[in-house]
């Protein structure tokens, strides 16, 4: 009468394998799912910001502050160019997709009240928009984006030239690089045009104080 033959070591060992890879080819298309869609939802929220920040121009012919502080989410007196979402003020959420608090950038011109025209239409802003390859989608002579709001993605921290307090920001691609992680890029940025901004304004009625 023959024995029945459990698996040998060297079988179960050939099996783990193989399921160790099979589970590993599951888990990366989940991963980059769950990526795309933290960064969805934080290009939706952007969007309600933005919206957010439109409104509050009708309300007070101004942008706000840049807030010193996540915690309150307030602009103060004294107005810096950026710093953190001023959420309290616009009634939205402070944080990204990954907990991470929101960050604004925003002229001067814009924020004083009323708007300089002469500033606005004369000078530009300055704030600069480029890929990581270095082509600029803004003028440098006109700039006309007037305010910029910005995550610092998945690592928490700016990549790149959204490290440096300067004009010129970066929108690209989420680029994940475990192997060489200054090579990665995942800030998520909007802006708000000068466009935008005027064509609400004129239509809530604010055209007095513009051109």
């Amino acid at each position: 009468m023959k024995k029945n033959k459990g698996f040998s070591l060297i079988e179960m060992a050939i099996v783990l394998i193989i399921l160790g890879f099979i589970m590993g080819g599951l888990m990366i298309p989940l991963h980059s799912q769950r990526n795309q869609q933290q960064i969805s939802r934080t290009l939706n929220t952007l969007e309600e910001v933005k919206n957010a920040l439109l409104g509050f121009a009708v309300i007070n012919n101004r942008l706000p502050c840049p807030a010193p502080s996540f915690e309150d989410g307030l602009e103060t007196a004294t107005c810096d160019q950026e710093g953190y979402l001023p959420w309290a003020e616009l009634g939205v959420g402070r944080y990204d997709a990954w907990s991470n608090p929101f960050r604004y950038r925003v002229e001067e011109e814009y924020t004083e009240n009323p708007l300089d025209k002469d500033k606005i239409f004369v000078t530009g802003s300055g704030l600069r928009i480029r890929n990581r390859e270095g082509d600029f989608f803004t003028s440098s002579s006109d700039s006309r984006v007037t305010a910029i709001i910005f995550s610092f993605g998945k690592n928490g921290k700016a990549d790149d030239d959204n490290a440096v307090l300067d004009k010129i920001f970066i929108y690209d691609g989420y680029v994940e690089n475990k192997d060489e992680p200054e090579k990665a890029f995942d800030d998520v940025l909007t802006w708000l045009s000068r466009n935008t901004l005027m064509n609400h304004l004129i239509t809530a009625g604010n055209e007095e104080d513009l051109p």
